[in-house]
């Protein structure tokens, strides 16, 4: 299908979707939440589905943006984003205030993003990776090993360039990225056995992320890839449902995965960095002040967040997760590389202009850092 199509089929699936179940429902690529999330899940008021058009009032006038979290309430992510509230409200002088709504309590990451689609929450954040629901070309940050180290994925996607066309991209879907966030490298927690070689895999369920090329790269690392919300993997681990996850240290360890899960492999196979994501319709609702205000509170997080929060938070994470029992093992990265190859060679020949131009891009962005 051409991409002109491809566009205005997935803007008349949005459209329609927002009219039936305003904007709660939808693609469910990932899992429903759990019922446990809906329960928590606060009513809405009365009034919020108009957020597109008319910005949410709180009691004392300022106003009120939702931000929609798949994250616990305490971690190094809560404490960013509570931070990335201050920021706004000082840079709004008050005018506006961020709600933080952790663990799932809107709705896993598809209906976030439906969500500020139709206006009924302002803000979330997401992997790169989760925007290939919309737009294939997003896959290209899927790819093993794509960078020499997180700093430099973080380095590379905030370039001014590469920041640039990523956000033009996206607004074309109803979404506006304000920041870019480092979550660090990915590694295997499983709770079966010490992972040494691909072959130590075998056999293991490992849950990845909703995209196609993660799987892939889960599969050829020789495991079994079964995706899968964020917010029923406890569950599933707990259940046997799954034997493991990939993710970052601090991300495991907010999440309690220690608990369920004692062997980490530092396979780093992936880093791919989370932008900070609000609703275009309600950026445009906004006054140019209040508009410059979110840009500016957008531009203050991503300096604070990966100069000073994130830099000494896997180390402190490791040393947690040591202390709770994990056994962590280092690898030779050489044969899961090597075991992956196949991954990138089979998406880089098939892949379209788009994906193309976006792997060049960052191909060549890289080297400056």
């Amino acid at each position: 299908m051409k991409r002109r199509n491809k566009v205005l089929s997935v803007l008349l699936a949005m459209t329609m979707t927002a009219a039936m179940v305003s904007g709660c429902g939808g693609k469910q690529e990932e899992p429903a939440p759990t019922p446990e999330a809906a329960q928590e899940q606060p009513a809405e008021a009365e009034g919020e589905t108009d957020a597109a058009e008319t910005p949410q009032e709180a009691a004392d006038g300022a106003l009120t943006a939702k931000f929609s979290a798949t994250f616990p309430a305490t971690g190094t992510q809560a404490d960013g984003i509570n931070q990335l509230g201050e920021f706004l409200k000082e840079e709004s002088e008050g005018r506006i205030v961020m709600e933080l709504y952790p663990s799932s309590q809107l709705g896993d990451k598809i209906a976030a993003m439906e969500g500020m689609i139709s206006g009924t929450i302002e803000m979330s954040e997401f992997a790169a990776t989760d925007f290939s629901n919309y737009d294939d070309m997003w896959s290209v940050l899927s790819l093993p090993y794509l960078w020499d180290s997180e700093d430099q994925a973080i380095g590379t996607l905030t370039d001014p360039e590469v920041s640039a066309f990523l956000a033009q991209n996206v607004e074309q879907y109803g979404m506006k990225i304000i920041a870019w966030q480092n979550l660090g490298t990915r590694s295997i927690l499983n709770s079966k056995r010490k992972v040494e070689t691909p072959k130590d895999l075998n056999g293991l369920t490992i849950r990845c992320m909703q995209d196609a090329v993660l799987a892939g790269t889960i599969n050829a690392m020789g495991a079994s890839a079964t995706p899968m919300a964020w917010g029923e993997v406890y569950t599933a681990l707990q259940q046997g449902t799954i034997d493991g996850l990939e993710n970052s240290a601090p991300v495991i360890l907010a999440n309690g995965m220690q608990e369920v899960a004692k062997y980490l492999s530092l396979t780093e196979q992936f880093s791919i960095p989370d932008p900070v994501v609000i609703s275009k319709s309600w950026y445009d609702s906004l006054s140019a002040e209040d508009q410059a205000a979110v840009t500016a509170a957008g531009e203050r997080y991503t300096q604070w967040y990966n100069s000073e929060l994130w830099p000494n938070a896997e180390e402190e994470a490791m040393e947690e997760l040591k202390a709770a029992g994990v056994e962590i093992t280092e690898v030779d990265k050489s044969v899961f590389k090597e075991a992956t190859q196949s991954v990138i060679d089979e998406f880089l020949g098939s892949a379209t202009d788009d994906q193309k131009a976006l792997y060049e891009l960052l191909s060549t962005t890289r080297e400056k850092y």
